[in-house]
């Protein structure tokens, strides 16, 4: 199985989710799609990739569909959490500065290189990964699919189901939403050289709390901003 097989079911996820809510629920993805030869590069973006549509794209709106499927369909769960896991170690073992005395970091790098050596070998044979992996995350999407299609089926029972859907999307913002927000305020208060991601992750559960007071995610917008620029200047000044 190829990227191709892997984008064409994304982008069902995103078209169901569509159909069925009337909202854009998956953010276009802007990083590079991995291209042939299924080489080394390739594998690379293929995790990167998946992991922007998994973690952040369609988050929280995969995360939402992926605990439907505990109840319901157990081996599902474990299936698509492991793929979730797996797309989640590969990028950070490639993305991140990995701290030796840290057990998480060193469990994650383990994770990563078992899943290295039973999908690819020893040597390494990187078409062999590529193939895996696509396989893996496409089938992940598909049983999302499945699960949503399978819950909205029956009009009666669908409105309940996606209702349940938008007040999870509008009230957990993943992540990189409050990065945006931060590195706005920062800019329209002169700070520069902040950590964004640093900054933010010692904060995600309140402004998370405070997106949950709001009925709209157009009012949350306005007052999280408002209250994120308001803390940069009680903290840092407004600099020239």
């Amino acid at each position: 199985m190829t990227f191709s097989a892997l984008k064409v079911a994304c982008d069902q996820f995103r078209t169901l989710l569509h159909a069925t809510t009337g909202r854009e629920l998956v953010d276009p993805i802007s990083v590079d799609e991995p291209h042939e030869p299924y080489d080394e590069l390739h594998f690379i973006k293929l995790v990167s990739w998946s992991y922007v549509f998994l973690f952040e794209a369609s988050h929280p709106a995969t995360r939402h569909v992926l605990s439907l499927l505990r109840t319901g369909s157990p081996e599902d769960h474990r299936l698509v959490s492991s793929a979730f896991e797996n797309v989640n170690n590969l990028r950070t073992v490639r993305a991140h500065n990995l701290l030796p005395e840290s057990k998480r970091d060193d469990y994650r790098k383990r994770q990563a290189h078992i899943w290295l050596i039973r999908n690819g070998g020893d040597p390494l044979d990187w078409v062999s990964c590529c193939n895996s992996l696509s396989i893996e995350v496409t089938t992940a999407v598909e049983r999302l699919i499945r699960k949503w299609s399978e819950l909205t089926a029956n009009e009666d029972d669908a409105a309940s189901t996606v209702r349940e859907l938008v007040i999870t999307v509008d009230r957990e913002w993943p992540p990189h939403a409050f990065d945006r927000i931060v590195e706005g305020a920062a800019g329209q208060v002169g700070l520069s050289g902040l950590d964004y991601v640093k900054y933010r992750e010692s904060r995600l559960e309140r402004w998370r709390e405070l997106v949950g007071f709001f009925e709209t995610q157009e009012h949350a917008v306005v007052a999280i901003t408002s209250a994120i620029r308001l803390e940069l200047e009680q903290l840092f000044g407004i600099r020239d």
